[in-house]
């Protein structure tokens, strides 16, 4: 038999969320080193993600390589838009997922990454297929970010998010495979073959 204080109520397991400046504080002060994989901030659960597959590098790789290419070849590359490999993107207050890659406009007065910065989050699924199409999408829709695209290399899909809505859907959903090529919204004279992604 347990006793409770008064004016507290017995319950089962709770959760404890945690904030931003929370998650940084226990990164700086080393909490998570050693943790397999990476560790990510999502509606205030810290999680702990798969480690990260040779295929998965060369995958995300060859994102960031294509995209990079194509601003500078536009010159747009560093003068309007920074591509950002595992960079975190805080997303208000409970949020700090690191996509495989973003697309995001130059920005000097915070240290990380906010939606308003973003033209482009970029995930490479291929443990995480599930958490990218719901989860990730779902937290992504809310933030407002523009385009969300998710690259399959198994089964060479790419499936592009656009019009994110506040219930965390989004209007408009294309899936991609084959001799396809993608255009991002930020930039329509940018044509990616979908064989520079996978």
């Amino acid at each position: 038999m347990t006793a409770t204080n008064p004016g507290f109520e017995e319950r089962g397991d709770t959760e404890f969320l945690f904030d931003f400046d929370q998650f940084e504080l226990m990164d700086q002060a080393g909490v998570f080193n050693g943790v397999e994989g990476r560790v990510e901030l999502i509606e205030g659960k810290v999680l702990q993600m798969a480690p990260t597959s040779p295929d998965h590098s060369s995958a995300s790789n060859d994102v960031a390589v294509s995209l990079t290419n194509k601003l500078t070849a536009q010159g747009l590359y560093r003068t309007a838009f920074r591509v950002l490999p595992n960079a975190t993107l805080k997303i208000g207050e409970r949020s700090a997922p690191e996509p495989d890659v973003l697309v995001a406009r130059p920005f000097a007065d915070h240290k990380y990454p906010e939606p308003s910065d973003v033209a482009l989050v970029v995930e490479v699924s291929i443990s995480t297929r599930d958490s990218d199409l719901t989860s990730k999408s779902r937290l992504y829709a809310q933030a407002r970010i523009p385009e969300y695209w998710v690259v399959e290399p198994e089964t060479r899909k790419l499936t592009v998010h656009r019009e994110p809505q506040p219930d965390g859907t989004w209007g408009s959903v294309t899936v991609l495979e084959g001799d396809a090529y993608v255009s991002p919204l930020f930039s329509s004279q940018i044509h990616i073959p979908l064989s520079e992604l996978f």
